[in-house]
């Protein structure tokens, strides 16, 4: 029996090194999740525009061109259930809060809870964030653990690209997205935009669910002085007439109906704003670095209009 337990120790030794090597590695290498978090409570006191979303919005509203002190708070595949717990968690510690942007998107607006997108990043908004995420359950044993909640393809890739550029974190110190800085290939854009509006489109087309959530941070908002900006961004024409209609039509009637509702909420439709180009665009729905400062340059003039 010694024997037995001796080889199931030192079978099991190099499993829990490489587990405990992984945990510290992600405990300790600073990510977007970490670092956003570090960087809106260094400046709580001067953030005057708060800009939540997916990554459309990480890449697409660079802070930068805006007037008033902004944080861009967007991240990777970020669903309207983050948006709030991340609205919930940071409204009351930043006193100068004067107004937030708020995406309408159709990645986002019918985006189910716990689905692929969540199925890690979760973890990392409960560890790195400080977020209460209801969806993930007490006993679950990667609410304690990062290594756990990742794949280990991912997590190999992690370490690569660590090795190669010494960070995890693909964004500035005011949170918008770093590395769009090409524009898409003309003679390849119809071929993308068949595949990029298959990917998002899931079949599900129910905004209901996300749209209380915006609309309770809304009314908060309301309660607290703070003005919402409620924004469709810009995409490309190949992408949006492959995207189902009825859903993008809803998307924008609802934004159009919390404009008229509410006197501290204002839309800003920019989804097929002639006023951006093909060369605007990284893909055929995310804008790249010049598209993006067209587009924060037109919020920051729409929010000193508000």
């Amino acid at each position: 029996m010694k024997k037995l337990l001796k080889y199931i120790i030192l079978f099991l030794s190099p499993i829990v090194l490489i587990i405990i090597g992984i945990e510290i590695f992600y405990r300790t290498v600073p990510t977007n999740y970490s670092f956003k978090h570090q960087e809106i409570l260094k400046h709580r006191d001067s953030i005057e525009v708060l800009i939540f979303g997916d990554s459309h919005a990480m890449y697409g509203i660079n802070p930068k061109y805006l007037d008033k002190k902004a944080f861009n708070l967007a991240n990777l595949s970020q669903t309207i259930y983050f948006d709030k717990l991340l609205f919930q968690s940071y409204v009351d510690q930043l006193p100068n809060l004067e107004c937030i942007i708020i995406p309408m998107e159709y990645t986002t607006m019918s985006q189910a809870d716990n689905t692929e997108e969540d199925i890690w990043r979760k973890y990392f908004y409960n560890a790195q964030m400080g977020l209460n995420v209801p969806i993930i359950k007490w006993y679950n044993p990667k609410k304690y653990s990062l290594a756990l909640s990742q794949k280990m393809v991912r997590t190999v890739k992690a370490l690569n690209t660590w090795r190669q550029t010494n960070t995890l974190v693909n964004c500035d110190n005011n949170g918008w997205g770093l590395g769009y800085n090409s524009s898409v290939d003309s003679s390849d854009v119809h071929r993308l935009a068949k595949v990029i509006s298959r990917k998002h489109d899931d079949a599900k087309y129910d905004i209901s669910q996300n749209l209380e959530r915006v609309k309770s941070i809304v009314k908060v908002c309301k309660k607290k002085n703070i003005n919402v900006i409620l924004v469709n961004l810009p995409v490309t024409n190949q992408y949006f007439n492959l995207l189902v209609q009825d859903e993008v039509i809803e998307i924008l009637k609802q934004s159009y109906i919390l404009n008229a509702q509410n006197k501290h909420v204002k839309n800003l439709n920019l989804v097929q704003d002639p006023r951006f180009y093909l060369e605007d665009f990284q893909d055929v729905d995310h804008l790249n670095r010049n598209g993006a400062k067209k587009c924060s340059v037109i919020l920051d003039d729409f929010i000193k209009d508000f």
